[in-house]
């Protein structure tokens, strides 16, 4: 009986969800897909009723005098539920047919990481399904390792060097080092040689080395094709850069088989670092101590 592994990718703004069965991913939604096509522009507009916006979408309105606002589209916490749903429908299938829950557990986006973290950890505890938590610059050097050569090569086993990066935002890069290789099966595995870190662009782009593969979309514009060669690396092209939840589900699947296991309770989102309101939050407080 095949494999059903419910995935989730909720890494970047663009969420997405996936149906992996054993090893291959047969259907994949993301919430560019999943959203109304009618849906209002972004841009500033003139202030109006919130009632007139589709489910989902909020109005901020601006501080000053000015009567125009600006239109946001709903986030995880608003489609990932209805997302999940849409998938196994479209697919046929149901929660009772899932064997195995795989969520992207960070670095990334604050919020829609512990969203995608809770929503992956409530249906594995409701269902008793097993969890896997996937580290996202992990999933990066594996999707790069199965786009960049090709299991056929003569010399076995292929060895990769990749650098993953996913946007820290302030300037900053989410970064590691992976080494990729073809094991005995022709499979692709992926160790990580050094620790995953926040860093600066000139700091990471210094320690590149020639024959690297970057990948990520985290990759800052400085980093040109141009400067990519005189530096001796490979720039994967940016359609090829991105996490997704069929991404993440074929690793997990694969990471399963080979005996990884996770606590319902111990998996957590990995942040780096504390967010945004939590640092205003500890400088009011130390104001307020002084």
């Amino acid at each position: 009986m095949a494999s059903l592994t419910l995935a989730i990718d909720s890494s970047s703004t663009v969420l997405s969800v996936a149906i992996v069965k054993d090893t291959e991913a047969v259907l994949e939604l993301d919430s560019i897909q999943f959203q109304d096509q009618s849906k209002p522009p972004s841009g500033r507009s003139n202030a109006g009723d919130d009632d007139s916006l589709p489910h989902g979408y909020v109005r901020k309105r601006s501080k000053g005098q000015g009567k125009t606002s600006r239109i946001f589209p709903p986030g995880a916490s608003t489609l990932l539920a209805p997302m999940i749903r849409a998938a196994l429908e479209q697919y046929g299938t149901t929660l009772e047919d899932i064997d195995l829950i795989a969520a992207t557990k960070g670095p990334g986006s604050f919020t829609s990481l512990r969203v995608g973290v809770v929503t992956a950890k409530t249906i594995a505890y409701a269902r008793d399904i097993p969890i896997l938590g996937i580290n996202t610059l992990e999933a990066l050097a594996f999707g790069a390792a199965e786009l960049s050569c090709s299991t056929d090569s003569a010399e076995m086993p292929v060895r990769l060097n990749i650098r993953p990066v996913v946007n820290a935002q302030r300037g900053q890069l989410f970064s590691s080092y992976y080494r990729a290789y073809l094991d005995d099966e022709s499979n692709w595995q992926v160790a990580e040689t050094s620790a995953s870190e926040v860093t600066e662009f000139e700091n990471w782009k210094s320690s590149i080395l020639t024959g690297d593969i970057i990948t990520g979309p985290g990759i800052p514009q400085a980093l040109t094709s141009d400067l990519a060669t005189q530096i001796g690396c490979k720039l994967l092209p940016e359609p090829n850069r991105k996490c997704s939840a069929s991404l993440i589900g074929r690793l997990a699947r694969k990471k399963y088989a080979a005996g990884a296991r996770e606590s319902h309770w111990k998996l957590e989102p990995i942040y780096f670092r504390p967010s945004t309101a939590e640092e205003k939050f500890d400088r009011k407080q130390a104001e307020n101590q002084n």
